[in-house]
């Protein structure tokens, strides 16, 4: 099979998880509950979602008054962390920005009912600096048309301090994003304005509301294993982890959880490429799943990072693991075509003990141990990598 192609598949699979934030975005703004809201609630609430399934630095909308195109709201992640961490911040208002039709990226994307993307806003002609932008200038910026039909609107605006920022899937989600808006607003509309037409729009609304949910259900389930590997993922495994952890809890049986850290994995990479990497990467994770025991839990949680977590087997278990892959890693063999390639891994191990707190939840203490682990194979790390640590509680003086 052509390793191009197999590559290309694997970068798509990998992009599936991105879009399901995209279809939560699209599902949490279709539920905004249009009889109790402003027009003005409505886009602080809908680019409140997009900014917390998105990671888009800046987003706000353009509307047409008077003639020009004027922002009526904006949206900060700065914002979203501050509420989300409790930390004071001034939410975004609308402010004396305001485009001429055709004039800049916005009055561009309003005039031509396209999509338009600034890669480099500082190298680019048609991008118009406001004042209050000459100083903290987006990277790259998005401006789609919001539309009902044929009739725009207003604009969506999404930007980032990083030039060519934006991959072809974030510009069709703030595609898919805007159309929504559009219909969303124009519903808002009807309702408190005109009172008609509602019926016909719930019910086109239901049918893409049927559409997202069975794309969502179908990415979920390709989301759980990585396509690489054939591993398990990092999001399966906390999922699956919890519950372990919870049966090791009711029936009073150990429990340990290892880091398996590929040692200079990057070099790997530059020396071979990245498709040997790959193939690195799968020998690795079949010689995790031959150690493994039939009700371990083995995933990838990262490019070159592993967990396992072995239910039933406390420390010294664990550590007779590691210590078989570590052996077999050493000796891994990838053939004639690459007999250059020498691998080590870095281990960190720790174990649900009797003194975990009570208190803490089964989610939390998978985090717990998951942060043990990290913290031991770290330590291994600055003792020169190559190494199996176990996680020791720091000694109160």
């Amino acid at each position: 099979m052509d390793l191009s192609f197999n590559q290309t598949s694997m970068d798509l699979r990998e992009r599936f998880f991105n879009l399901l934030d995209s279809l939560s975005a699209l599902r949490a703004l279709s539920q905004i509950n249009l009889e109790r809201v402003t027009e003005a609630e409505l886009l602080a609430e809908a680019l409140d979602e997009l900014v917390r399934y998105q990671n888009i630095d800046h987003c706000s909308v353009f509307r047409m008054e008077a003639g020009v195109l004027r922002c009526v709201s904006g949206r900060s992640m700065a914002e979203s962390h501050a509420e989300i961490t409790g930390t004071p911040s001034a939410r975004a208002t609308a402010d004396s920005m305001a485009f001429k039709p055709g004039e800049g990226i916005v009055g561009i994307a309003y005039s031509s009912a396209q999509l338009q993307y600034c890669r480099d806003c500082s190298q680019s002609s048609e991008f118009k600096p406001h004042d209050s932008t000459v100083s903290d200038m987006p990277g790259s910026l998005i401006s789609a048309p919001i539309k009902m039909g044929d009739k725009v609107l207003g604009v969506l605006n999404a930007s980032h301090p990083m030039a060519e920022y934006f991959e072809p899937w974030q510009q069709h989600t703030l595609s898919l994003f805007s159309s929504c808006l559009g219909q969303i607003l124009y519903n808002h509309q009807m309702l408190h304005e005109l009172e008609i037409l509602i019926d016909q729009r719930t019910e086109e609304l239901g049918k893409s509301l049927e559409e997202a949910n069975r794309l969502r259900k179908r990415y979920e389930q390709l989301s759980m294993v990585d396509e690489l590997t054939g591993l398990h993922n990092r999001r399966f495994f906390f999922n699956e982890a919890e519950a372990h952890i919870s049966r090791a809890i009711r029936s009073k049986q150990p429990c340990s959880l290892m880091l398996v850290d590929v040692d200079h994995f990057k070099r790997v990479n530059d020396q071979w490429g990245h498709l040997v990497g790959d193939q690195v990467l799968a020998a690795i994770s079949r010689i995790l799943m031959d150690e493994a025991r039939g009700g371990d839990l083995v995933a990838r949680v990262g490019g070159e990072e592993f967990v396992i977590l072995l239910p039933e087997a406390g420390i010294e278990g664990a550590d007779l693991m590691a210590q078989r892959i570590q052996e077999r890693l050493t000796n891994i063999n990838m053939g004639n075509s690459h007999p250059g390639i020498k691998l080590t891994v870095s281990i960190g191990m720790t174990e649900l003990t009797k003194n975990s707190d009570q208190k803490l939840t089964p989610s939390q203490l998978v985090d717990q141990l998951y942060s043990q682990a990290d913290q031991a194979m770290y330590e291994c790390k600055r003792e020169g990598r190559n190494r199996r640590i176990r996680f020791k509680e720091p000694v109160d003086d």
